[in-house]
This record gives C-alpha cells, sequence and structure tokens, in this order.
C-alpha cells in the first residue's frame, strides 16, 4: 500500500515537472518569433518602417492642422494691430513743348524722390523736321514720397489726364505671412524627425516630405517679396507727348451763355479746321492739280471752238439762194411763152 502510493506521487511529480518546462519553452519562444520593427530584416521589414515613417508625417500634419486655428487667430490679431497693405498706382498723360527738357525733369524728379526707372521708351526723332515725339515711362516711387510727387507732376507739363488706383492686400498678406510661419513650424519637426529616426525608409519618406515643405516656403517668400515690392514702391505711368501747340482745357459749361459760347467756338474752331484742310489739299497738292487743271482748260477751249464752228456751218446765207431762184424762174417763162 505504501509502495503504490510513493509511486503515484512521484508520476504526479513528474507530470508537472514536464508542463513548467513546456510553459516555459513557449514563454521564450514568443518574443523572439516577432521581428522588431526597427531592424534591417529584408521583406517586410522595409514595409513596416515605410509604414512608421508615413504614419510620422501624417501625425505631423494631424499636429499642424491642429494649430492652423491659433494661426488664424494670430493672422487676424496681426491684421487688426498691424499697418494696412496697400498697393498703389498713378498714371498720367502729359504733353509738353519742349519734350528733352520734360525727360530730364522726369528723372531729376524720379532720382529726388530717391525712386528708379523700372521700363522707357522713345519715339521719334528730333533730327526729323516736324517729327514729333513721344515717350513712354514707368517709375517707381517710395509709398511716403507719392504725394510730393503728386504735388511735383505739374513742372513736367501739361497734364490732360491722371488717374490713381489702390488694392487694399492686407488680408492676402497676413494669410500668406501665417502660412510660411505654420510651414516653417512644420519643416523645423520633420528635421528633429529625421535625426532621431535610424531608419532607411523613415529618411527617405521624411526627406521627401521635407522637400515639399521647402518648395512651399520658397514660394510664399517670394509671393511676399513681390507684396513688399510692390507697397513700398508706388508704380507710377507716364506718357508723354510733343506737341506744338498746347491744349486748351476747357471746362464743362453750366449756364445757357456758357453753353451758347462753347458753341459758337466750337463752329468756329470746326470752320477753321474746313478751311486749313481745304488749303493743305490745294496745296499739297498742286504738283498733280496744276497739270490737270491746265489739261481741263485745253481740252474746254477746244470744245468751245468746234462748237463755234459747228454753229458758223449750220448758218447759210438764205437772201442769194433766193435771188437765184428767182433769177432761173424768169430766164425759163420766155421760153415757156415761145
Amino acid at each position: 500500500m505504501g509502495n503504490r502510493t510513493i509511486r503515484r506521487f512521484s508520476a504526479v511529480l513528474v507530470s508537472a515537472a514536464v508542463l513548467l518546462g513546456v510553459f516555459a519553452a513557449c514563454a521564450s519562444s514568443t518574443p523572439s518569433s516577432a521581428p522588431p520593427k526597427t531592424s534591417l530584416a529584408i521583406g517586410g521589414r522595409n514595409t513596416s518602417a515605410a509604414g512608421m515613417a508615413d504614419g510620422a508625417v501624417k501625425s505631423e500634419a494631424q499636429e499642424t492642422a491642429a494649430e492652423s486655428p491659433s494661426s488664424q487667430a494670430a493672422s487676424q490679431a496681426r491684421k487688426a494691430a498691424g499697418k494696412e497693405k496697400i498697393i498703389e498706382q498713378l498714371s498720367y498723360q502729359i504733353e509738353t513743348l519742349e519734350f528733352d527738357e520734360s525727360i530730364k525733369k522726369i528723372q531729376s524728379l524720379c532720382s529726388k524722390m530717391g525712386g528708379y526707372v523700372q521700363d522707357s521708351s522713345v519715339f521719334g526723332n528730333s533730327l526729323v523736321q516736324k517729327d514729333l515725339r513721344s515717350a513712354n515711362y514707368v517709375l517707381r516711387i517710395p509709398q511716403e514720397k507719392l504725394v510730393p510727387f503728386k504735388n511735383s507732376a505739374g513742372s513736367i507739363g501739361n497734364i490732360l489726364n491722371f488717374s490713381s488706383s489702390s488694392e487694399n492686400i492686407s488680408e492676402k498678406y497676413y494669410d500668406t505671412e501665417a502660412r510660411l510661419k505654420s510651414l516653417r513650424t512644420q519643416q523645423e519637426r520633420l528635421l528633429a524627425l529625421m535625426q532621431k529616426s535610424g531608419s532607411l525608409a523613415d529618411v527617405v519618406a521624411l526627406e521627401k516630405a521635407l522637400a515639399d515643405v521647402n518648395y512651399q516656403i520658397e514660394e510664399l517668400t517670394g509671393t511676399l517679396r513681390k507684396y513688399d515690392s510692390l507697397i513700398d514702391y508706388s508704380t507710377v505711368n507716364i506718357q508723354l507727348n510733343e506737341v506744338v501747340k498746347p491744349t486748351e482745357l476747357e471746362k464743362t459749361p453750366v449756364s445757357v451763355g456758357d453753353k451758347i459760347q462753347k458753341q459758337f467756338k466750337d463752329s468756329l474752331r470746326a470752320l477753321g479746321g474746313f478751311g486749313e484742310g481745304v488749303l493743305v489739299f490745294l496745296i499739297g497738292g498742286s504738283p498733280i492739280l496744276l497739270p490737270l487743271v491746265l489739261i481741263a482748260i485745253v481740252v474746254a477751249f477746244l470744245i468751245r471752238k468746234k462748237r463755234k464752228q459747228a454753229k458758223k456751218e449750220n448758218k447759210q446765207p438764205v437772201a442769194p439762194l433766193l435771188t437765184k431762184s428767182l433769177s432761173d424762174e424768169k430766164k425759163e417763162e420766155p421760153e415757156n411763152k415761145t
């Protein structure tokens, strides 16, 4: 009886030892079967590394999107506290009796205001007699000097037309500035992730995302530079025309007497213009008109002479014919009597 009990107890101990060994083997094999995510194994390891990099980029984008409301609020605050961003542009149409002197005045006035000539062109030749010239200038004048320039523009010549325009780009400017700040923050975070990452696939994915961010930063930086240039230096367009006689600028008539006077002047001006046109036509076309007039006179003289000759031939004398017929009758009567 005692031996049988000892045998049963020994069998239970052996079974328990075997089960413990099996559990220990399973526990030791479980962690070694799953490869580390950052190991440089082939096949499935590369896909997991790229996915981790993409996840890092996506999380960065989500964080940037989460920060966008605060960026918009900061942009609105800057717009409320900052200076208005306004682009101004002026256009002049000027005529002058002294073309060369007016050109010098334009260049001198531009330099005096601290601006520069962006574009210029001159048409015509002063060596040709009666050849009237014209010029087009595009000036860039500092915005703070724009009012003094307006006050001095009359010294260039007789101003016929003037126009000005302005565009408020404050909203575009500050929105672009806020986007640029957000992209720079994203750039710094991507650079920090590249330093921490040891995986090749993660580095490639982060470099691609960083290249896109850098491109957007350069584009927005160029846009802000263009805005700053247009805001700080206003554009002034000048069309200069050389004339022989200055144009008289008349006021709009209000009363009946002013309207009658204006109409009378317009009629005289139109009549004078018509007479001037006829005179120019006759004198200018004299090399052709004179021979034609001479030919017409000769033809008219010949036609008139021919008509006179025809009239003389048609008017024959009637009396001699009658006397001749009567004499013939008298001669015939005696012969009949015999």
